[in-house]
């Protein structure tokens, strides 16, 4: 039985005053300065791991201040910070809206100060609330201007699928202030307007940048590394980094995730069962049981990995309705809901992956013009990526235009190795009819 994700029990302990009241009111009584809505920041965690131990650092040094009478706006701010390292941590979105709520907290006591705005702005971002993101961060940059006001800027247009405005952020971060946070995000930009060597070379200096101290920004960089070498055919090296990813951070969901793929990349499922098993365990979303349900398929456990799709299909479309919608065009399944999906998020995010999801969604509900259309935005970019050719490359074939298909087809092999083993298949098949027959046929 899995356990509740923090996310799901605060989505109910913030509903329900009464509850909050009488649960919170039964805990350790708080310092008579304590407001009602502050309690719950307050809260010590359960468990005792590294973040955690920050967590209660911070919520005893604001603890303090107030039973002195002397609140401090950078206790409440560290203890944000707290919420969203855990949250990092985790994946669990909760911690997010912990940290939402220390930002609240500050602005009551303090007013609309900076530190709390740029923490609101991180919340807004990882709660996909783009717009709001890039909203604070432009008050901000007007305000201030630091390196982390242009970093959440960055960020917000780059979800927008505002690339050139997110590049010339990233680049005023750089000036101000070149490190691991930097680089990484120029080694993101410069992957998706298609400079997969430039990438290698940006999230390379990332890790060399990191600190032991901040694990979980290093395993993520390393994880990220994982990817690019994958896309560039370095089975083993991307092997090696994610290795690295969890050793750094133990049971961090993003690592677990890049040791399976590459591992399927190398034609090893069995091996790669293991740490996706774990990874989907600790964080049971529709890309790591997609994974998961394909390297089981291609181990030859064909009962698990109906079973690990049939929960994909039961939770898919509240925990990740991008990768859902992807999921039931690849399958050819409810493809009215698929395409329903991919038009919502395309309100919220207008990146290069969502125009692919939609166009995928279009073309497995037989609206082939659509979905060529949006293809074109998707490949606006030049973003290089093994999935979004193999899309293009069906689009094509669907519309008749079978020179266009060889190529998407081609550029795709190059890049195979990021592929789901499902995926990956169907690209097999269309490389040995590209092989065998002067044309190629939709299928």
């Amino acid at each position: 039985m899995k356990a509740l994700p923090l996310f799901r029990i605060l989505l109910v302990a913030l509903g329900l005053i009464g509850f909050c009241r009488s649960r919170l009111l039964a805990a350790e009584p708080a310092v008579p300065p304590v407001r009602l809505d502050e309690r719950i920041i307050l809260v010590a965690p359960t468990e005792t791991t590294r973040e955690d131990r920050e967590i209660i650092l911070w919520q005893g040094r604001v603890k303090s201040a107030l039973a002195a009478e002397k609140p401090s706006c950078g206790s409440f701010e560290r203890l944000g910070w707290a919420y969203v390292a855990k949250a990092r941590r985790t994946l669990d979105a909760g911690y997010y809206k912990l940290a939402e709520k220390t930002a609240d907290a500050m602005d009551g006591r303090f007013g609309v100060t900076d530190e709390a705005l740029l923490l609101r702005g991180s919340v807004d971002h990882n709660l996909h609330r783009f717009v709001e993101a890039e909203t604070v961060a432009r008050l901000l940059v007007a305000r201030r201007g630091l390196a982390f006001d242009y970093a959440l800027l960055s960020d917000a247009l780059m979800e927008q699928g505002k690339l050139a405005e997110s590049v010339a952020a990233c680049q005023k971060m750089m000036a101000l202030k070149p490190g691991v946070d930097a680089y990484s995000r120029a080694a993101n930009l410069r992957w998706l307007t298609g400079d997969l060597p430039g990438a290698i070379v940006a999230m390379e200096a990332a890790v060399g940048a990191g600190s032991p101290l901040d694990a979980t920004n290093t395993a993520w960089t390393l994880t990220r590394l994982s990817g690019y070498y994958l896309q560039a055919g370095r089975q083993e090296d991307a092997l090696r980094v994610a290795e690295s990813a969890e050793r750094l951070a133990s049971d961090y969901p993003p690592a677990l995730l890049a040791q399976g793929r590459a591992f399927l990349a190398l034609g090893r499922p069995s091996a790669a069962v293991v740490p996706l098993e774990r990874a989907e365990r600790l964080n049971p979303l529709p890309e790591y049981q997609w994974w998961l349900a394909d390297a089981l398929r291609a181990g030859g456990d064909e009962v698990a990995a109906t079973r690990m799709e049939a929960d994909i299909r039961a939770r898919g479309e509240a925990a990740d309705p991008r990768t859902y919608s992807l999921f039931l065009a690849t399958r050819h399944e409810n493809t009215a809901d698929s395409i329903r999906l991919a038009t919502a998020e395309l309100s919220i995010r207008g990146d290069v992956l969502t125009q692919d999801a939609l166009s995928w969604a279009r073309e497995a509900n037989g609206d082939h013009a659509g979905a060529a259309a949006a293809m074109q935005h998707a490949l606006s970019a030049g973003t290089q990526d093994a999935r979004i050719f193999l899309h293009a490359g069906e689009i094509a074939l669907s519309s008749g235009n079978e020179a266009s298909a060889r190529k998407y087809f081609d550029e795709a092999r190059k890049y195979a190795g990021t592929l789901t083993p499902s995926e990956k298949g169907l690209l097999d098949s269309r490389l040995r009819r590209q092989a065998t027959t002067p044309t190629l046929q939709p299928g």
